[in-house]
């Protein structure tokens, strides 16, 4: 959380314009690398994602932003930068929620 209360502080304090998306298809059409066995948590019905990994999807989501561009921070694997033209645009994910921000609204638009 202090990461999206320093990223939301940022664009308060310069300005900056703010997206939030919600993936609503995020665990639809990953694949795995590995054989992935889990249990049902007591109590937990059944949904249409079980068997799903959010691990694969957030790894096919990373290799999706280095092709284009950004970089993983060192520190908080959540946010990623994109430096370009003098601009910087950086979003933050959560699961399968993102927040964008930055001074640059054409790769924002982009992304």
């Amino acid at each position: 959380m202090n990461t999206v209360r320093v990223l939301l502080s940022l664009a308060a304090n310069l300005d900056w314009p703010l997206k939030q998306f919600d993936v609503k298809n995020a665990f639809l059409h990953e694949d795995l690398k590995e054989e992935l066995y889990m249990d049902i948590p007591p109590g937990y019905g059944l949904s249409n994602n079980s068997g799903k990994s959010p691990r694969a999807w957030f790894g096919q989501f990373t290799e999706a932003m280095k092709k284009y561009g950004y970089h993983e921070d060192n520190s908080y694997h959540i946010l990623f930068i994109k430096h370009w033209d003098g601009k910087i645009t950086m979003l933050i994910i959560y699961v399968n929620d993102m927040v964008v921000t930055g001074d640059d609204v054409v790769e924002m638009g982009k992304l």
